[in-house]
């Protein structure tokens, strides 16, 4: 997060906003092809003290005849590890108003990559992937329960965080709004609720790779940091740039992350 003096500015270049979408997009390749259990895969579950599931395990998933090398639940995990990639470039080259430094664009950008890459090591992984959880004759995997939960959150979580910060960008984008807050739209649910969004879709993403408890893990996580850094930070800066109408938008909308619980 940058310091509340920083929001609303745009030092950075489009070097800086490359850096960080560059820096996101390389995790494909290496994503794929541990999802596709090939010698990358195998090296690194091993590597970490587990047992890659085979290949085999789940339902081939072919394109225009073509095998894809993955079964439908590892192309849907696949398309996880997209959206969030394309989640998060998009903010950076078209929505984020924050200073990003060159530097800050490497290492945020490498961090999520990361933690992308954790997921899916664990997903494959047989003694942590959720897969497991509902495991038939060693060969075919249906889709869990955690996995149909997290993939839920997923998709709820991505629409929330986009949304909502599409809905905003629009509106600071017009200059009759300009030094107006914008409390409407999804954000008249929740004050916050793109980074409620953003904590969803990463603890769906956790919990439809390993489970419940490695899914609640990431989801407290994700909830500590924003309230005790990420928005008291906002609040501050909010408070200060728009005075009356951040104090009523508070009474207004009393929640943070969530509608009707945080």
């Amino acid at each position: 997060m940058s310091a509340p003096s920083q929001r609303g500015f745009s030092p950075s270049t489009l070097i800086s906003r490359s850096t960080f979408v560059f820096f996101r997009a390389i995790t494909l390749p290496f994503q794929y092809a541990i999802l596709t259990s090939g010698p990358l895969a195998v090296s690194l579950v091993r590597r970490l003290g587990g047992t890659p599931i085979p290949p085999t395990v789940g339902h081939p998933l072919h394109l225009l005849g073509l095998n894809t090398g993955l079964s439908v639940q590892r192309a849907i995990f696949f398309g996880m590890v997209v959206g969030s990639v394309m989640k998060q470039s998009y903010w950076a080259m078209f929505i984020s108003r924050e200073k990003l430094s060159v530097g800050a664009s490497a290492l945020v950008g490498v961090l999520q990559t990361v933690g992308d890459g954790l997921n899916v090591v664990l997903f494959t992984n047989t003694a942590t992937s959720a897969l497991a959880y509902s495991a038939i004759d060693g060969e075919k995997t249906a889709f869990s329960v955690p996995f149909i939960v997290g993939l839920g959150m997923y998709a709820l979580g991505i629409v929330s965080e986009w949304g909502s910060e599409m809905q905003r960008s629009r509106f600071k984008k017009d200059p009759k709004n300009e030094g107006r807050l914008y409390t409407r739209g999804l954000f008249g649910l929740a004050r916050h609720i793109n980074y409620g969004g953003y904590v969803l879709w990463r603890a769906g993403f956790a919990l439809a790779a390993a489970g419940w408890t490695w899914g609640a893990i990431m989801g407290s996580l994700g909830i500590w940091k924003f309230v005790n850094s990420a928005i008291p930070e906002l609040d501050d800066y909010c408070s200060k740039r728009y005075n009356e109408q951040w104090a009523q938008y508070k009474k207004a909308v009393p929640y943070k992350l969530f509608p009707f619980i945080l």
